[in-house]
């Protein structure tokens, strides 16, 4: 048996989570981590749909684009060099013949940096994917806010912690709607099979109305 999992199917597992993790959360205060971790991993996921063009460079960090570019120039010009390792039923294999053959590592851009390109032209690092999006202030300060709680859970010092519940499902709405303006542009999920299209219209929308629950309940009555 195996997992199988991309970039789009991870988006849908996170949300899912998501989901699950804030209906229960009035009953279980605690889930909100995994609520925040999630929704965290599914923005992430999101943005890298809608900033990765053909050549799959856009969400990678600027100093792994440099080196992707340079190893790409650098076998232009033939200095990359390999040798043969063994054939099979598809061909020749080759490895490469020094550390400085072998193609960079792909390392993907912090969270803040990916955020920052969805809206600034400036800081993109390839064109022809998504759309540069209108994103309002509210949206920035929620993401700042959920991308903060997100790194001190997963970066948990020994401390005690008390965090304020009633903000929490107004920033997790900003953030979804940021998902939900991703998902309007029709490169992101491009690929996605139309049958998880739908599951995603769905998840996002279920999770609007729970999160919509969440906040109307912390109001005064």
């Amino acid at each position: 048996m195996w997992l199988r999992v991309d970039e789009n199917t991870d988006v849908l597992t996170s949300l899912s989570e998501c989901l699950h993790c804030v209906r229960r959360a009035s009953d279980e205060p605690g889930l909100w981590k995994w609520a925040i971790h999630s929704l965290h991993s599914a923005l992430q996921g999101a943005m890298v749909c809608h900033l990765s063009g053909t050549a799959q460079l856009g969400a990678q960090s600027d100093r792994c684009v440099r080196k992707i570019l340079d190893w790409h120039e650098r076998d232009r010009r033939g200095e990359v060099e390999r040798v043969l390792v063994r054939e099979d039923e598809w061909g020749p294999i080759f490895q490469p013949k020094r550390q400085e053959d072998a193609f960079p590592e792909e390392r993907l851009a912090s969270a803040p940096d990916l955020f920052e390109r969805l809206h600034n032209d400036v800081k993109r690092v390839e064109g022809g994917a998504g759309a540069l999006l209108a994103l309002l202030p509210h949206h920035h300060r929620s993401f700042g806010k959920l991308n903060t709680l997100r790194n001190d859970f997963v970066h948990f010092t020994p401390k005690g912690w008390s965090i304020e519940l009633a903000g929490l499902p107004r920033i997790c709405a900003d953030v979804t709607s940021v998902i939900d303006i991703i998902a309007a542009d029709p490169w992101p999920f491009r690929h996605m099979h139309e049958r998880d299209r739908g599951r995603l219209a769905t998840l996002l929308g279920e999770l609007r109305m729970a999160l919509q629950t969440l906040g109307n309940a912390d109001q005064p009555a």
